[in-house]
C-alpha cells in the first residue's frame, strides 16, 4: 500500500500544506492571507451537513468545489499514484472535511481509504490485528435497531450491556483489557469542539478515556469524531491505536446502524480499519445514491459521517524528531 501524507495547518492568516510520501517526494504550499476564507468555506460545508437544508444545496456544492480547488487539487497528481491518504490536521481545522473534497470531480472518500491523525509519528499502513474480545454498550434509546447487540454476537468473549446497565462504571472496569470498545450513546459537543458522550446521564470524561487499552474504539455518538478532548486523550494518554466516530450529529436510523454492522463485519474479515471504513462508506454512498428521489446532502450525511483516526507513536531519535511544520517524513512502523 502506497501512502500519501497531507498535513494542513494555519500560520497567522496563511493556510499551509505539506505533502510527502515514503519515497522522499515532498511538496509544500502556502495560501497567503487565505485562512479567513478557507475557514469560512469549511464552516459553510460543515454547517450544511450538520443541519441539512435543501435550499442550500447549490451553495454546498459550489463551496465544496472551491475548497477542493484550494486544498486538494494542488496534490491531485500525487493522490493519483497513492492508495492510502493520511490527513493530519491541527485543532483549528478539525472540522475540515478533507476526505469529502473532490478529486477528479468525485468525493475522495469513495475513491481511496483515508485516515486522520492529530500528530506526526510512526504509523502502520497495513495493520493486521485479531479481535478476540469486545466491550459493547448501548445507552437507552440510542440503538433501537440493536446494531450493538449484533456486533456483540459476532465476537466471542464479548461483554454486552444495554439500557440502564450501560454505564460508565462498566467502561472503567473493563476498558483497559479489551481489544474492541463499541459505545452507542448520546454525544455532546461544545462550541470550542470539546465535549463528551453521555451514558445514562453520566458523562465519560477525558481522564476516563486515558484508561482505555483497546486496539480500536468505535463511538456511535454525535460529533465525537471532532471532540478535541477525546482526541487529545486518545493520542497522548491512552494506548488506543484507532478511533472511529461521526463528525456530525447522527440519529438512530438504518444507515448509521448499517455503518456499524458493515464496518465491524469488514474489520473482522480484513483486520484492517482503513479498508473496512472505505468499503463501508463506499457501499453506503452507492446504496443511498441509488434510492429514487434521494437528496444529495442526505446521501452524504448517511454515508460520510464517520471518521477514522490512527494515533501515532513518537520517534525517540533527536535527529529524526518531527516538530510541527518542520518535519519532512514520517516513516511507517
Amino acid at each position: 500500500m502506497s501512502t500519501l501524507f497531507l498535513y494542513y495547518w494555519l500560520e497567522d492568516d496563511d493556510v499551509c500544506m505539506l505533502a510527502w510520501d515514503e519515497d522522499g517526494v515532498e511538496e509544500e504550499l502556502r495560501l497567503e492571507a487565505e485562512s479567513p476564507l478557507v475557514l469560512q468555506q469549511i464552516t459553510t460545508i460543515y454547517d450544511i451537513l450538520e443541519a441539512p437544508q435543501i435550499e442550500r444545496a447549490q451553495e454546498f456544492h459550489t463551496t465544496l468545489r472551491l475548497l477542493s480547488e484550494r486544498l486538494l487539487k494542488p496534490f491531485a497528481a500525487l493522490i493519483d499514484t497513492h492508495t492510502l491518504i493520511r490527513f493530519t490536521v491541527t485543532p483549528d481545522l478539525i472540522k475540515a472535511p478533507l476526505d469529502l473534497l473532490l478529486h477528479r470531480d468525485q468525493y475522495l472518500f469513495v475513491q481511496r481509504p483515508v485516515c486522520y491523525q492529530v500528530d506526526i509519528g510512526l504509523v502502520d499502513d497495513e495493520p493486521q490485528f485479531e479481535i478476540e474480545n469486545a466491550l459493547v454498550l448501548a445507552d437507552s434509546n440510542s440503538d433501537p435497531l440493536q446494531a450493538c447487540l449484533e456486533v456483540a454476537k459476532q465476537i466471542d468473549g464479548s461483554l454486552y450491556a444495554e439500557g440502564e446497565n450501560a454505564i460508565v462504571a462498566v467502561l472503567e472496569e473493563h476498558a483497559e483489557d479489551i481489544d474492541l470498545i463499541v459505545v452507542s450513546a448520546r454525544g455532546r459537543l461544545n462550541e470550542d469542539n470539546t465535549g463528551a458522550i453521555v451514558l445514562n446521564d453520566e458523562e465519560l470524561d477525558a481522564e476516563q478515556i486515558a484508561q482505555f487499552g483497546a486496539w480500536i474504539v468505535y463511538f456511535d455518538s454525535s460529533q465525537q469524531g471532532i471532540n478535541t478532548d477525546y482526541l487529545g486523550a486518545f493520542q497522548y494518554l491512552s494506548s488506543v491505536e484507532y478511533y472511529v466516530a461521526p463528525i456530525i450529529s447522527t440519529e438512530a436510523n438504518r444507515s448509521y446502524s448499517d455503518t456499524m454492522l458493515w464496518f465491524m463485519e469488514k474489520l473482522l474479515a480484513s483486520k484492517n480499519p482503513f479498508q473496512a471504513l472505505f468499503e463501508t462508506r463506499q457501499r453506503l454512498f452507492n446504496d443511498n445514491s441509488a434510492e429514487a428521489g434521494s437528496d444529495p446532502i442526505e446521501v452524504l450525511r448517511e454515508s460520510y459521517a464517520f471518521r477514522l483516526y490512527e494515533f501515532v507513536e513518537y520517534i525517540d531519535d533527536e535527529e529524526d524528531e518531527l516538530d510541527g511544520a518542520d518535519f519532512l517524513y514520517a516513516p511507517t512502523a
